[in-house]
C-alpha cells in the first residue's frame, strides 16, 4: 500500500507532524475517505480527511495544519489485520495491503491471495466476506493471465507470508536489533535491507522515506 509512511507535514508550521500508518475507507463504495496518522512522539493516533488534504506525492503528504487531525482511538474504518473468508468459510488470509486506483480500491491482498474488491460483500470488525459468483479453481501455483478473469490468484512470491498479522509499532526501537527474513528494496530498486540482516536505525529511516515500513514490520523474524 503506497500511502503507508508517506510523511504527512503541516504546511502552516513548516513541519512534520507524523506519518501514515492505515487508509480509512467507505466500506460502501471501498473509496479512500482519509487516512489514520501517527504522531511518532507521542505514539498517538489521528483522522484526517481525504478533503483536507492539500497535495500528495511519493513521499508526503501535506495538510494545511495540524487542527484538521482528530485524534482517533480506533482505526474503524480499516481493512488490515482482518480475515478474508468466502460463503463457505474457506480462509483466504488476513489483509496485509491494498491496491488502489485513484481515490478507489481495486484489490486486497492477504497473507495467501490477492482477492479483486469488487468480489467484496461485506465488512465486519474482524472480517471481510468475499461472494464468488461462480464456483472457480483457485490457482495453486501461478497467476492468471488477467486478474479480472479470477476472483483470487495465490501470490506465490509471498513465502514469508504471517499468519497473524499485528498493528504495526509506533517506536523505532521495536525493529533496531530484530533479523529481516527477506530483501527489501526502494522506489529506484536500491537496498533498503537484506534478508538476514540486522535491523538498524537506519535501516528504519530509509523504510520509512521509501513507504516500505509496512513491509519491514511483516518481514521481522519472529
Amino acid at each position: 500500500m503506497d500511502n503507508i509512511s508517506k510523511i504527512v507535514l503541516d504546511k502552516s508550521a513548516g513541519k512534520c507532524v507524523g506519518y501514515v500508518l492505515d487508509v480509512a475507507l467507505d466500506f460502501s463504495s471501498m473509496k479512500k475517505v482519509g487516512y489514520y496518522v501517527v504522531d511518532e512522539e507521542s505514539e498517538s493516533e489521528f483522522f484526517v480527511k481525504s478533503e483536507d488534504v492539500l497535495m500528495c506525492n511519493r513521499e508526503y503528504i501535506v495538510i494545511a495544519d495540524s487542527s484538521v487531525l482528530q485524534f482517533t482511538a480506533q482505526r474503524t474504518s480499516s481493512l488490515l489485520g482482518k480475515k478474508v473468508l468466502d460463503e463457505n468459510c474457506n480462509n483466504y488470509g488476513r489483509v496485509l495491503k491494498l491496491e488502489f486506483q485513484k481515490e478507489k480500491m481495486t484489490k486486497i491482498i492477504t497473507d495467501k491471495c490477492e482477492v479483486l474488491a469488487k468480489f467484496v460483500s461485506d465488512v465486519g470488525e474482524d472480517v471481510v466476506f468475499i461472494q464468488m459468483k461462480k464456483k472457480k479453481k483457485v490457482l495453486q501455483r501461478a497467476f492468471p493471465r488477467t486478474l479480472s478473469d479470477e476472483v483470487v490468484s495465490i501470490q506465490s512470491a509471498q513465502t514469508n507470508a504471517v499468519t497473524s498479522p499485528e498493528k504495526i509499532n509506533l517506536s523505532a526501537n521495536f525493529y533496531i536489533g530484530k533479523i529481516c527474513c527477506e530483501d527489501i528494496f526502494g522506489y529506484n530498486n536500491e537496498k533498503i535491507v537484506l534478508k538476514n540482516e540486522v535491523i538498524t536505525k537506519a535501516v528504519v529511516e530509509k523504510a520509512k522515506r521509501h513507504n516500505k515500513l509496512n513491509q519491514l514490520f511483516f518481514a521481522i523474524k519472529r
